[in-house]
């Protein structure tokens, strides 16, 4: 079975094209989904209070996301000791979730992350797939979904690579500008994977 990473910046649109890619049938690991249910689980919600103080986790004994977000999107070093409790769980996950879909129709599944190369996670696949969008849209888009002002985007922006940085090291590109129509690039990488 191919394993492909399915990557773009915030706002891109990833989810959405992950979401056509499993209603062409592709099972679709979502990562940054699995990390936030493994930040819920106990082991991980008492490391978190220890790392980043007890305002991160609520009295109703769940994480405190915006507090959370408040303290690692400021402190680059923060946020890789996240990173670094975080991603083997998701990586043990994911390896999990392959052993129950190696009987899949489709030739490859994806793995869906926002921070795909900024991870490392890159070298687990046979290619990855970028979705990109002019920066400005990907801003008002975030904005729009998330109710937050743009320097709190830029906050999150500032913590991902370029779009140009991941175009080097991506071997597909979707361009989601609200312009070029998506559905016929998922369609066309779609049919090579699956060959």
């Amino acid at each position: 079975m191919i394993r492909i990473g399915l990557t773009g910046n915030i706002g891109t649109g990833k989810s959405t094209v992950a979401r056509i890619f499993e209603i062409l049938g592709v099972p679709v690991y979502h990562a940054d989904k699995q990390a936030r249910e493994i930040l819920e689980s106990e082991p991980v919600k008492i490391q978190l209070a220890d790392l980043f103080g007890k305002q991160v986790v609520n009295s109703l004994n769940q994480v405190d996301r915006k507090a959370l977000a408040a303290i690692v999107f400021n402190d680059k070093n923060k946020l890789d000791v996240l990173n670094s409790l975080i991603h083997p769980l998701v990586e043990v996950g994911f390896s999990q979730w392959c052993d129950q879909h190696q009987h899949t129709y489709q030739k490859y599944v994806l793995h869906e992350a926002a921070i795909l190369f900024e991870s490392g996670f890159d070298r687990l696949f046979d290619a990855n797939i970028l979705v990109t969008a002019p920066e400005a849209l990907c801003v008002k888009r975030v904005m729009a979904r998330d109710g937050i002002t743009k320097e709190m985007v830029s906050e999150r922006v500032q913590n991902q690579w370029s779009q140009d940085k991941k175009l080097e090291m991506a071997d597909y590109q979707i361009m989601n500008d609200e312009i070029s129509m998506v559905i016929p690039q998922v369609l066309a990488i779609h049919q090579v994977l699956n060959k």
